[in-house]
């Protein structure tokens, strides 16, 4: 009966971190989520940062096509056009950031998975183990309530025939 119960009691243990591991699932999916959301969010601002500066760049260079330019409006020019590929150049380090930072969440999420996995297997085999245990009980338990009846009957036979 002393096994039963620490049978018993790891297999609560187990269920227990099962459930923790499960839970830990849940927040790095979550995680992965909120990763995903980010790194969507700074790919579309690479993008409209990168289009909104190809405009620009071409609505500076437009009017000075075919004339004369003096050489600060020209500077003016290559500076703001250097603004914009500063610019550019943050949103896309960002959303690198934001894509490394993806991939973490996603391994993360992979290696909480295959946690859990490994923390429901134990708790399935361990499960197993007790119920075969339970059923063994209980045939010797049936076999040793048959048992004795029949020493009952045999008893009672012994003086009724006696």
């Amino acid at each position: 009966m002393i096994a039963d119960s620490r049978l018993d009691q790891l297999a609560a243990l187990r269920r227990r971190r099962e459930q923790r591991a499960l839970d830990l699932v849940v927040a790095q999916n979550e995680r992965r989520r909120h990763a995903e959301n980010s790194a969507d969010a700074a790919a579309g601002a690479v993008s409209r940062q990168a289009a909104a500066a190809r405009a620009r760049e071409r609505s500076l260079l437009d009017p000075l096509v075919g004339h004369a330019v003096s050489r600060a409006a020209i500077i003016r020019v290559q500076a703001e056009i250097a603004r914009l590929a500063l610019e550019t150049a943050r949103l896309r380090a960002a959303a690198a950031s934001a894509q490394a930072v993806l991939l973490d969440q996603r391994k993360a999420y992979a290696m909480a998975q295959d946690g859990f996995r490994l923390r429901q297997r134990a708790a399935t085999k361990l499960a197993l183990v007790l119920q075969r245990e339970t059923a063994r009980r209980l045939l010797r338990q049936t076999a040793l309530t048959e048992l004795d009846d029949e020493d009952r009957g045999a008893a009672m036979a012994e003086r009724g025939w006696g």
